[in-house]
C-alpha cells in the first residue's frame, strides 16, 4: 500500500529535529527562508510534503514579518523545530535590531517574536486513498518569556 510522506513511513525518525537561521529583512526573506525552509524539511525527511509545508510557512513568515513592530529592519532570526510524532511544525522568528555605530541598537531591543505552529497529516476519508491537512496558527508575542 502506498503512504505519503505526510504519514512519516517507513524508517523510524528522531522525535525532534531542529534548525536556526539568520536572514536578511526585506524582500530578500521570502526567497532565502523558503530555500532555508524546503532544504531543511526535505534533510527532515518530509519528500515531497516539504514543498508545500515550506511555501506554507514561509508566507506565515512573511505575514507575520509584515504585522510586526519591527518589519522592514534589520535581519531575522529564524529557528524551525520539526515534532514528527506530532506532526507539528514549529516556527518562531525574531527581528534582531539594527545596530548603531555606538554598538548599541536603535530601537532599544524592542519588537518581541512572531510564533507559527503548522499541524499536518492526512485523514481518512471514503475512498481510504486519505486527505490532506494542514492548519496553520501565528501569533505576535511582545511579552518576554520567563525563564527559570
Amino acid at each position: 500500500m502506498p503512504t505519503s510522506s505526510l504519514d512519516h513511513a517507513g524508517a523510524p525518525r528522531p522525535a525532534l529535529r531542529t534548525g536556526r537561521w539568520q536572514l536578511p529583512g526585506g524582500r530578500a526573506t521570502g526567497r532565502k527562508s523558503r530555500r532555508a525552509i524546503r532544504r531543511a524539511l526535505r534533510r527532515w525527511g518530509l519528500g515531497a510534503a516539504a514543498d508545500d509545508l515550506a511555501d506554507q510557512l514561509t508566507a506565515l513568515v512573511q505575514d507575520v514579518l509584515a504585522r510586526s513592530p519591527m518589519r522592514g529592519r534589520g535581519t531575522i532570526d529564524l529557528r524551525l523545530e520539526l515534532r514528527a510524532s506530532a506532526r507539528m511544525l514549529l516556527g518562531e522568528i525574531h527581528p534582531l535590531p539594527a545596530r548603531t555605530g555606538t554598538g548599541g541598537t536603535a530601537d532599544g531591543g524592542a519588537g518581541g517574536r512572531g510564533i507559527i505552529v503548522l499541524t499536518y497529516g492526512r485523514r481518512p476519508d471514503r475512498g481510504g486513498a486519505g486527505v490532506r491537512y494542514v492548519h496553520r496558527f501565528t501569533w505576535w508575542r511582545t511579552d518576554g518569556v520567563a525563564t527559570d
